[in-house]
């Protein structure tokens, strides 16, 4: 998330920043792995039912007039379904991991410019069965994207402050089309300790491989999400 702190007066003085949060996601867009494509429509309480194991962190260091800050998600889900009375029944586990790193320089007192790389990873596992047999499958699909971006931060009062920050990438470097966006409103309930409330955007389309080894994921996750941060 985006420093709970304005711009320091010395930019020598470096500040350091480890922010743990969670949020609430909703899947949607499309997947087609070979010939087959699938339909993604999960709101945020199908995700919840699903999720096996999730975390989510970021650390940050500035000194006012730089930024440097690693940012990771993980995701594993599980979910089982059914065909038509009950005949055929299917397991898919998948597991998503995003590291975003992000160097920052600030050109104005409340805007800062972004360059970001971010790396996705992708696997899922599938099993079919029906009349006593059973069908596997796994794929996995890794990429990294380049991204421009700016975040724009406002000091609401002594205690309030608004960060927004929007990133656009890909550029067919890995992705066609990357973006990501993310609103924050930060509480510095101490001069060291924080609290905040959000909602993030990012959204990808990646495509790999050719026949029945082709991939592509057009997908896009959203949800409001919350944290704390403490900084030395």
């Amino acid at each position: 998330m985006s420093s709970t702190a304005v711009a320091q007066d010395a930019p020598s003085e470096w500040q350091q920043t480890i922010y743990l949060y969670g949020m609430g996601v909703s899947i949607d867009g499309e997947a087609q792995i070979g010939p087959v494509t699938v339909d993604v429509d999960k709101s945020i309480s199908d995700v919840f039912d699903a999720l096996k194991f999730g975390a989510m962190a970021q650390y940050r260091i500035e000194n006012g007039t730089w930024s440097f800050a690693a940012d990771a998600t993980y995701m594993s889900l599980g979910d089982r379904g059914t065909g038509p009375q009950g005949i055929v029944g299917a397991r898919i586990n998948t597991d998503q991991l995003t590291v975003m790193g992000t160097v920052g320089r600030r050109v104005s007192p409340r805007v800062e410019a972004l360059f970001s790389l971010a790396y996705f990873d992708l696997s899922a596992d599938l099993r079919v069965g029906a009349a006593g047999q059973t069908v596997s499958a796994s794929r996995d699909a890794d990429w990294v994207d380049p991204l421009i971006g700016l975040n724009y931060k406002s000091q609401l009062d002594e205690k309030w402050l608004l960060s927004l920050r929007g990133d656009i990438g890909g550029f067919g470097v890995g992705s066609d089309l990357t973006l990501h966006g993310w609103a924050t409103l930060v509480r510095q309930q101490t001069p060291t300790f924080s609290w905040y409330l959000g909602y993030r955007y990012i959204s990808y389309d990646y495509e790999t491989g050719s026949g029945i080894n082709f991939q592509r994921y057009d997908l896009s996750q959203q949800g409001p999400g919350a944290g704390v941060a403490w900084s030395f």
